[in-house]
């Protein structure tokens, strides 16, 4: 038997074997395992007594290029207390683009003190891009089981950096 033949079979050996044990009919192993656990998710009890946001956020000319970066510097909040899983989503709109985006990030029980909150870098068109700045607003908004909580919702300046 050649050598690219047995690789093959070995493979499909390998898929049938998985398949069989994390199946239904064995179960031996759950492959279906969420990597965090979800329940409880957005319950518990939060209390935010500082807030860090920036005041302004940049949009920068890609080098050779006809996109503009959107930088969104990151935000913290202090916890001074905090029970259950409430969730934290942090964001920024931009009317003139009517763009919008956001980020939530999943408190648990163990963090305390300052928590960080990032939003990845987005790209937009340069033909969206015809002035020196925008405005803008960064909202951070908790949910919690009291409900929906806007901590922090404040005008920031989309500068733009040619």
């Amino acid at each position: 038997m050649n050598r690219a033949r047995v690789l093959v079979y070995g493979t499909a050996a390998v898929i049938l074997a998985v398949t069989l044990v994390s199946g239904p009919a064995v179960g031996f192993v759950d492959l279906t395992t969420p990597r965090y656990d979800t329940s409880g998710l957005g319950e518990g009890n939060a209390t935010v007594d500082r807030i860090d946001a920036p005041d302004s956020v940049t949009l920068e000319r890609g080098y050779q290029s006809e996109s503009y970066y959107l930088t969104v510097p990151d935000a913290k909040i202090r916890l001074a207390s905090l029970s259950g899983k409430p969730t934290v989503a942090y964001g920024v709109d931009i009317p003139a683009f009517g763009y919008s985006r956001s980020t939530t990030h999943f408190l648990s029980e163990g963090t305390s003190g300052w928590v960080e909150l990032s939003l990845q870098s987005d790209t937009l068109g340069s033909d969206t891009v015809t002035a020196d700045a925008y405005e803008g607003t960064i909202s951070i908004v908790l949910r919690d089981s009291s409900g929906k909580t806007v901590l922090y919702e404040e005008p920031v300046t989309v500068e733009v950096v040619r």
